[in-house]
């Protein structure tokens, strides 16, 4: 009984010992987090007691939240292959755990050693990999933070328009979020761009605005670097009184919180204000202080790195005398006779392991010359692949010349119409989609059309849809441009179609008289577009297209009625079928009328402009999904 009631009194009091190690721990944890943006000398202190104190069950993203602290600290004392460690240990947690969230943090703050270190490029492509991943996960905060530490690298390689691009994102998503932190950083990049313009108000106002926000944030120990800048900036106006005020408040800080690296560079600035002042003696002790300053701080790097590589060759070489000592007591127990047999076995085993080797050797090599083999077979049928690829593509670029030619010149209906403008964009190289004029008497035509298929099927059957309606209105002196449709439908169906394919087109035919500019046009599952009075009126078509089809009746003839200063659009599906945007959707019909509205009164060729970059804007990185054609026309 007696026995059972002290393993129970060991256990409660082991139990007790645990929870108050993990209830310090917390207060610890708690303090450092605390002190994080007042004091990083403090939250140091606190964070390695922390970690000192931790359980068995703290869990890794607390621990990874003390490497950040411990991470500030380094940096601040140029420690950098230390920062560059203790981030590299926490991007290993993260992903060992497979929290992406912390995975972004941690390639973040390695991408902010690269900086440091003055690795711009390689930090640009840590933070451009952990944006992808917060974009992802819609993490505002840090999406913030990532836009605003990648116009650092940029701005080191003076490249400023890019800088100020990633300011202003991270600026708009602090705004939104209501981070004065975030904000004042934002405020020392446009503090600093305005410096190195020589807009010295501009960048004294924008330094006071960082340090109203840093206050509100309540990091005093961000201010140093407003205090430097601003003090700088005031050195080069020659406002030496507002200088030195600025250059007292920084240095009484850095001095307060421990800072070496803010102490020696706000001694390098008092150096040139006394210089300034001509007090030579003065400024010759601060630039001493200045390399003094560098000097110490190279030595404790140095004393840290030693003392890191010292510690780890004497784990290691613990761990080797513990290894020499288990072998020699074993050995010690073994007879001779033991001894003799694992000779004999160990010998044996040897031989075994060298017939293998040998043999897998020889393998190797028929496996090696085996591959060696395939890969010169690869690389013949490569170069004939290319060289087959590369007569096709040479091929269908002749295609493309040959459909050019048979496409309406442009002048023909610059000619007719003279403010005008077509986007001809085929998916591939040729095109199903086509646009053709011709006049006959004293009437004018114009077509716009989609072909079954793109690419070169829709290329093929485009020059027969454009080869019948000439032969319509040419050959056979069709002139209403129903009947034209109903002629090249029949034409089609009889050439084509008798295998039961039903290739055709949709599309306008519009033709407009001379003399008495009356437009009268046939729609086939295409409608024209008129903009009048900022209204869109979508024009009457017929419901089914050209060529073989369940419905076979006769094409509508429809009339225009337009004013001077309407405009009228003939287009295919291929642009309203686009997908892209920020959601990857199509762009849809009522969209692009919509954006037709805006861009209606400028001139013909900015319009072209215009919708030609909207387009690209709205595909992005995807691929094009149909060809694409626009016509536009003001009569």
């Amino acid at each position: 009984m007696l026995r059972y009631l002290l393993v129970t009194l060991f256990c409660f009091s082991f139990t007790l010992g645990i929870a108050q190690k993990s209830t310090k721990f917390d207060n610890l944890f708690d303090s450092a987090n605390k002190y994080e943006d007042v004091d990083w000398n403090l939250a140091f202190y606190y964070a390695k007691m922390a970690m000192d104190n931790r359980g068995p069950d703290v869990s890794y993203s607390d621990i990874i939240s003390l490497n950040v602290i411990f991470d500030t600290h380094y940096q601040k004392m140029n420690m950098l292959d230390s920062s560059f460690s203790i981030n590299k240990q926490s991007l290993k947690l993260s992903t060992d755990h497979k929290d992406t969230t912390l995975i972004a943090y941690s390639l973040i703050n390695i991408a902010n050693i690269y900086v440091a270190a003055n690795n711009n490029e390689a930090a640009i492509q840590m933070y451009k990999k952990a944006l992808s991943i917060l974009l992802r996960l819609n993490d505002i905060k840090q999406i913030a933070n990532t836009y605003y530490n990648l116009s650092t690298p940029y701005s080191n390689l003076h490249q400023y328009d890019l800088s100020k691009y990633y300011t202003d994102r991270a600026f708009q998503y602090y705004k939104k979020i209501n981070d004065f932190s975030g904000i004042a950083l934002c405020y020392d990049v446009y503090g600093t761009e305005a410096d190195r313009n020589k807009e010295y108000k501009e960048a004294i106002r924008f330094y006071e605005l960082e340090i109203q926000q840093f206050k509100l944030a309540n990091e005093p120990a961000n201010l140093i670097i407003p205090y430097q800048n601003i003090a700088d900036t005031y050195l080069k106006i020659k406002d030496y009184v507002s200088c030195k005020h600025y250059l007292e408040l920084g240095m009484n800080l850095a001095i307060s919180l421990g800072s070496k690296s803010d102490v020696y560079e706000i001694s390098h600035i008092y150096s040139k204000y006394y210089e300034a002042l001509g007090d030579y003696k003065q400024a010759n002790f601060y630039m001493r202080r200045y390399f003094e300053g560098k000097d110490t701080i190279i030595n404790d790097q140095l004393k840290t790195e030693l003392s890191d590589q010292k510690s780890e060759f004497d784990r290691e070489n613990s761990e080797t005398m513990l290894t020499i000592q288990k072998l020699e007591a074993e050995r010690n127990l073994k007879s001779k006779e033991a001894f003799r047999w694992i000779l004999i076995i160990s010998t044996v085993f040897f031989i075994i392991v060298l017939i293998l080797a040998v043999n897998r050797y020889r393998a190797k090599q028929k496996s090696f010359l085996k591959l060696n083999e395939y890969k010169n077979q690869l690389i013949q049928q490569k170069e004939k692949i290319e060289e087959t690829q590369k007569e096709i593509t040479d091929s269908i670029h002749y295609a493309k010349r040959i459909q050019n030619t048979l496409l309406t010149n442009k002048e023909f209906i610059d000619a007719h119409v003279a403010s005008n403008f077509i986007l001809f964009k085929p998916k591939d190289i040729v095109s199903g989609d086509f646009y053709w004029a011709t006049q006959k008497e004293h009437y004018f035509y114009l077509a716009v059309c989609d072909s079954t298929g793109h690419g070169v099927p829709g290329a093929f059957i485009s020059l027969l849809n454009i080869g019948f309606l000439s032969e319509a209105i040419n050959e056979k002196h069709i002139l209403e441009p129903h009947l034209v449709f109903n002629y090249v439908r029949d034409r089609l169906i009889g050439s084509v179609s008798r295998d039961g394919y039903s290739d055709g087109f949709d599309g306008v035919l519009l033709r407009i008289n001379t003399r008495t500019r009356e437009m009268v046009y046939a729609a086939a599952n295409s409608a024209p577009i008129l903009i009048a009075n900022e209204q869109i009126v979508e024009l009457p078509k017929d419901k089914m297209p050209v060529g073989q089809y369940e419905q076979m009746t006769s094409f509508n003839l429809h009339s225009i009625t337009c004013k001077a200063t309407d405009t009228l659009y003939l287009y295919t599906d291929g642009f309203a079928d686009q997908f892209g945007g920020p959601k990857a959707k199509k762009l849809k019909y009522k969209q692009l009328n919509e954006y037709l509205v805006t861009i209606k009164d400028l001139p013909m060729k900015e319009q072209h402009q215009r919708l030609n970059q909207f387009f690209e804007e709205w595909k992005g990185s995807l691929e094009q999904v149909d060809d694409v054609c626009v016509v536009g026309l003001k009569l």
